[in-house]
Parts: structure tokens; sequence; C-alpha cells
């Protein structure tokens, strides 16, 4: 697995933030809500989630709207909506830096920015990517040269309770064997993630506390 590093309340200005990295690819990600909703998006029993995701050069396309769609529907499945009826809750991720791993960063950049937002959830949850090379061989956490010279792509978002698999999203073509066996390694993977996850809240938690 690639270095994972993150840092809580990044943005003085958010309700909370999270500068998240993979490798060498970066994300930041800034939690704004619960709070006022235009009409059209109020709902009378749960909260509003908005995804916002702007790549570090040019305009969002369709790529980075399939990754707001896959973000929105994993927070929507463990925030607890219905305890912020009628409000919205806004997610953007900024891009900082890419290579390869836009996705699962985003994705864990989003779970650490909502925890530092103080929002509920029912679980946390964690991001990983893996690649299915030419000859086979699984990578997790590859490089972007690593995603060219690759058969096939997957990105896997699971729950903490379990390891449930809550999102999926795969380029190119994995059968059903190969996918079980992608599975398998990347939720082994997201335990390691969900260490990290303890240990970044950790030592946020240790540097409060009365010297």
């Amino acid at each position: 697995m690639a270095v994972h590093h993150c840092e809580l309340n990044f943005l003085s200005r958010s309700d909370g933030s999270a500068l998240y990295s993979i490798g060498s690819t970066v994300a930041l990600a800034s939690v704004n809500g619960p709070g006022d909703v235009k009409k059209s998006n109020r709902n009378d029993f749960t909260t509003y989630i908005e995804v916002v995701y702007n790549p570090c050069t040019g305009q969002p396309m369709v790529k980075e709207r399939v990754m707001e769609s896959v973000i929105k529907r994993t927070v929507e499945q463990v925030v607890l909506g219905h305890l912020y009826p009628r409000t919205g809750i806004t997610i953007t991720i900024q891009e900082m830096q890419s290579d390869g791993l836009a996705l699962a960063t985003s994705v864990n950049a989003t779970c650490m920015a909502l925890l530092n937002s103080g929002v509920q959830m029912k679980s946390t949850f964690t991001g990983v990517t893996c690649c299915l090379t030419r000859e086979g061989a699984i990578i997790i956490d590859p490089t972007e040269a690593e995603i060219q010279e690759s058969d096939a792509v997957g990105t896997f978002v699971f729950e903490n309770q379990g390891g449930e698999l809550i999102a999926a999203q795969e380029e190119g073509h994995l059968d059903t064997a190969t996918f079980a066996t992608c599975l398998s390694r990347c939720r082994v993977a997201a335990k390691d993630v969900y260490a990290f996850y303890r240990r970044v809240i950790d030592s946020r938690y240790q540097d409060q506390l009365p010297q």
C-alpha cells in the first residue's frame, strides 16, 4: 500500500475539513452544514446531500460527475440524515494533485472531513483502489503509470462495521472470480486504512488535552 497522510481542520471557514493523500494523490474535502437549503431540495424527513468535485485543472467532466455520484451515494448511506430534517450538507472536494487514486482519496478525505465536522454517522467508510496488471497481478493503491498499463481498475468503498461493501466503481472488465479476489484484497487493505483513521483521530484528540 502507498503511504496515507491526513490533516484535519485544514480550512478554518468550513464546519469540517480534511486534507488527505494516498501516495502522490492529494484531495481536500470540506463540509458545510447541516444548514439552510433551498426549498426545492428540502426534505421533511432527512437532510439533502450535495457533493461538488473540482479537478485541479479544467472544468468538471463526466469522470468528475461519476465520482460525485459515488461519493454522494456513499454519504447518504452513512449519515444519520433523519437527525437533520429540512437541512442540507454540502461537501466540496478540491483535487490538489492526482496520481491515479482520485476517487479513493476523495472518499477518505470526505469521511475524515465529516468526522471533523461532527455530523452524526452510523459508521465510517473508506475507499481502496486496486488494478489488475496484464500479467494477472493485483496492485493496491496503484500509481497512474501502473493504471495505464493495467487491464482493469476497481475502487471499493467499505463501511467499517463488518467491512460491508457500499459502493464500487470499475474501469475495464473484471470477471466474477477476479472481481471477488480484488474485493477481498481491498477489504483487507481497508482494515489498515481504518487503523490509520484511528491514529489520526487519536492524535487530534491528544493535541486538545490539557498539558
